[in-house]
């Protein structure tokens, strides 16, 4: 018989259990719903079969958030009714806990600054059961721009790529529309084409020309194989491991040299600029110089006495070449009158002398001159 305190029992057993399955639920499941997460949108404009809500979000492998919801663009923003898009709205949770010391601004300043850099999301596949994560990744900016939107975004905003199958799926189609273009009579041209070009090419090689062009194609082979050992070789040498260095070592002390003469190479530039500057102002002024009427006037008036100049010139000439004739002229006559002028040279040293010893005894008995012989000297023993 069963008592009623056994009855107390298990109600209180059933209340517990209850209350720690309902505790386990709300910390397994519902908690998320309690947590502070960073939001973060992007749109995709092609399908996103195999993408959940739920699905993980990950940068560089690293699960940072999930997606939180999946929905059509055109029920979140009413201008994107008028242009018609059909882009597919994905809006996810990121964990806060991951970006320590990052306020909500701050987050979704850095991202900013991130997407210009090329901060891209990218729907990948978990492997071959179709699932899919979106991919938190840096890609070319300029090949990757981000869909022309005609709204602004709620949230943060990261611009989406298109997924590696999108991308195969598109190329296939453009070879597949690519071939579904040509027809049937482009085909058997083509071919033609082909076959008459291989047929023209093996007639060529079957003639004395063609065997010639192959001997010297095994020429050249020759050649360039010889060159590939020689360079194998040479890579090969020992001393190649010290030029390396040594180049190394040169290219470094250019780059000091270079680096410490950086202000004597601005102050060079800088004169050279100033002296450049010079110039110009020079020849601003010549210029304007030699347009002025007055220089016209001037050079009209400089001709007539250049004219003058050059017709002195030639009578300067006219009369250099007389005045040589008559030094040759001279230089005859003295040639030929040589032994009459060194008489005469003669004759005049003798005149010159007795002139000398004249003006001598001039000097010495000036009444001599007059009187005729000087008086004899008085002798003192005849006293």
């Amino acid at each position: 018989m069963v008592r009623k305190r056994d009855y107390f029992k298990l109600g209180m057993f059933i209340i517990v259990g209850a209350s720690m399955l309902v505790a386990m639920v709300i910390v397994l499941g519902a908690g998320r719903y309690f947590q502070t997460t960073y939001t973060l949108e992007t749109y995709f404009d092609e399908s996103v079969n195999g993408l959940a809500v739920g699905s993980p979000v990950k940068l560089r492998g690293v699960n940072v958030g999930r997606v939180a919801e999946i929905n059509f663009v055109s029920n979140k923003y009413d201008p994107a009714n008028i242009g018609e898009v059909r882009y597919v709205y994905v809006e996810c949770d990121i964990n806060p806990d991951l970006f320590e010391f990052i306020d909500e601004e701050k987050f979704i300043e850095v991202l900013r600054k991130d997407v210009a850099r090329g901060l891209r999301i990218r729907p990948t596949s978990l492997g071959l059961t179709g699932q899919l994560f979106l991919n938190i990744i840096y890609d070319d900016p300029k090949g990757n721009p981000p869909l022309p939107l005609k709204w602004t975004p709620e949230h943060a905003y990261i611009p989406s790529v298109p997924s590696t199958l999108s991308r195969v799926e598109g190329a296939i189609a453009t070879i597949s529309k690519t071939l579904s273009s040509l027809k049937q009579e482009d085909l058997e041209s083509i071919i033609g084409d082909v076959k008459s070009i291989v047929d023209s090419i093996d007639n060529f090689m079957n003639t004395e020309s063609g065997k010639e062009a192959g001997k010297r194609m095994l020429g050249i082979l020759d050649s360039t194989r010889n060159i590939l050992a020689r360079t194998n070789t040479l890579m090969a040498d020992p001393a190649l491991d010290r030029i390396i260095p040594n180049t190394a070592g040169a290219l470094e002390g250019v780059n000091r040299i270079i680096t410490e003469s950086a202000d004597d190479i601005i102050a060079a530039a800088h004169e050279a600029k100033i002296a450049i500057t010079s110039f110009k102002q020079a020849s601003a002024v010549l210029g304007k110089t030699l347009s002025d009427p007055r220089m016209d006037k001037a050079m009209g008036e400089i001709a007539p006495t250049l004219e003058n100049i050059s017709q002195a010139s030639t009578d300067l000439t006219a009369a250099v070449a007389k005045v040589h004739a008559l030094v040759n002229r001279l230089n005859g006559v003295v040639a030929s009158e040589e032994a009459n002028i060194h008489a005469i040279i003669g004759d005049t040293r003798e005149v010159m002398q007795n002139v000398k010893e004249l003006t001598g005894d001039a000097k010495r008995y000036p009444s001599g001159m007059i009187f005729g012989t000087p008086p004899s000297k008085p002798n003192p023993e005849d006293q």
